[in-house]
């Protein structure tokens, strides 16, 4: 077969394109390092990219939250020392152990003028900030847990936390919101919504005859009411229902959720109208969660609730290191709640009858709230040294994926260099190469 000059200058042509290509190819990834530039170059290794990425997002989402939480639990630890603080010194020489049988009535009125001041100071700490955020509010986090009442008793969003009694007086909790009716002859009522006829006219009715064991407020609305729907519907009514004024009703939570249109009997919501959440109402807050995804491997159990084990509870609600309730289990007797307590033994040194073994089981309930306040900090700490090694753990492993992912889509710098030196002298070497062989064509073609 004869090899023409023309086919030598084709394959010659194509042979430069391929080295130029090359060269081209090799200037990129000396520029960028980068392996490949778009999914088609490597399918593979653009994939593992991918999965690397989103692994490597997830674990710095992981690392925020848990500085977050880091920060949260600090800032709560330097609160829950400042109310122990305030303890310490509320049983120092010259206030609570000075007290004895024999104190005078005008000594017993000094100490209990400190201990009134140190009860007030104890508001501040227990209803610290950290960022928007009320960190001992439990899941309501909006606002100040801890307030006084009308009687200067002590409130737990909006609870009296010795009686669990309402302040604002009936309420009911439905739809993911609060209504809050103030109404005393509603006490024991039941709340039923029903929200799932479409062409429903709106109406609210008081039903005490029915079932006078069981007093009911029905609200018929059309479907797909939302809770803002429910209240106008409920303050509409104003005064028109003989012995019952509607007209101040209020709602907090999510106005614009939709109604729920199943409970109890299909299409109907019910809650209970209660003017108190009692002593397991108060547990029930003291135990309150809010979880984390720290990356424990979020699971959920069968009822689709969260595995609790899977996520970290970063709830510290306010109740649960000071106290609720009272010793009796009355709510009127030996308050175990740490500022209730510190009132109560001022009122007993002010008392005309005090006696030392009348003030005694305070001071004895004092000092075991107290321990039960040093536990709960040193919970907390516990709770620290979890986040610390988790964090270790979470900076270990996403170093891991930061080093797979570099080396899934990033060429080593030398490597890159010295791979675009070669292809650029390929490509000269191409060059003089071809200037030799097709020479004479050159100048055939300059004539």
């Amino acid at each position: 077969m004869r090899i023409t000059m023309g086919m030598v200058s084709r394959q010659y042509n194509k042979n430069l394109n391929n080295s130029l290509s090359q060269l081209n190819a090799a200037s990129n990834r000396n520029t960028s390092l980068r392996k490949f530039d778009k999914a088609s170059d490597d399918p593979f290794s653009s994939a593992k990219v991918y999965r690397l990425k989103d692994e490597f997002q997830k674990n710095s989402d992981y690392q925020s939250n848990l500085d977050d939480v880091a920060d949260q639990l600090s800032t709560a630890q330097s609160s829950m020392m400042s109310i122990y603080n305030i303890m310490s010194t509320a049983s120092t020489g010259d206030t609570i152990q000075a007290i004895t049988g024999t104190t005078p009535a005008d000594a017993r009125s000094t100490i209990a003028t400190k201990l009134r001041a140190l009860q007030q100071s104890m508001l501040s700490p227990a209803n610290t900030q950290f960022g928007d955020k009320y960190i001992f509010g439990g899941t309501g986090e909006s606002t100040p847990p801890f307030s006084l009442g009308a009687t200067h008793n002590l409130l737990y969003r909006g609870i009296d936390v010795n009686t669990g009694k309402i302040e604002a007086g009936t309420t009911a909790e439905l739809n993911g919101s609060q209504i809050t009716f103030g109404l005393p002859a509603l006490n024991g009522f039941t709340i039923n919504v029903n929200a799932s006829t479409p062409s429903a006219s709106t109406a609210v009715t008081v039903d005490t005859t029915t079932d006078p064991a069981k007093p009911t407020l029905n609200v018929t609305l059309a479907k797909g009411a939302t809770n803002k729907d429910l209240l106008k519907a409920i303050n509409d009514v104003g005064t028109s229902i003989s012995g019952y004024d509607f007209s101040k009703v209020s709602m907090s939570g999510d106005l614009s959720r939709p109604l729920e249109t199943a409970g109890p009997t299909s299409g109907v919501t019910s809650a209970a109208i209660s003017d108190t959440i009692g002593l397991d109402g108060l547990r029930k807050l003291s135990n309150e969660q809010s979880f984390v995804d720290l990356g424990m491997g979020l699971k959920l159990n069968a009822d689709n609730s969260i595995n609790e084990q899977s996520v970290f509870n970063s709830a510290i609600p306010g109740l649960s290191f000071m106290g609720f309730g009272s010793k009796d289990g009355s709510g009127t007797g030996v308050s175990n709640n740490l500022y209730t307590l510190l009132g109560q033994i001022a009122d007993q040194l002010d008392s005309s009858s005090f006696s030392i073994d009348t003030i005694k089981p305070y001071l004895d309930n004092f000092k075991n709230q107290g321990d039960a306040l040093m536990s709960k900090i040193t919970e907390s700490g516990t709770k620290s040294n979890f986040l610390t090694t988790t964090k270790t753990q979470l900076q270990t492993m996403g170093d891991n994926v930061d080093d797979k992912l570099n080396a899934t889509e990033f060429i080593d710098p030398v490597d890159a260099y010295m791979d675009f030196t070669w292809q650029q002298y390929s490509y000269q070497a191409a060059l003089k190469v071809g200037s030799q062989i097709l020479q004479p064509t050159f100048l055939d073609f300059m004539k």
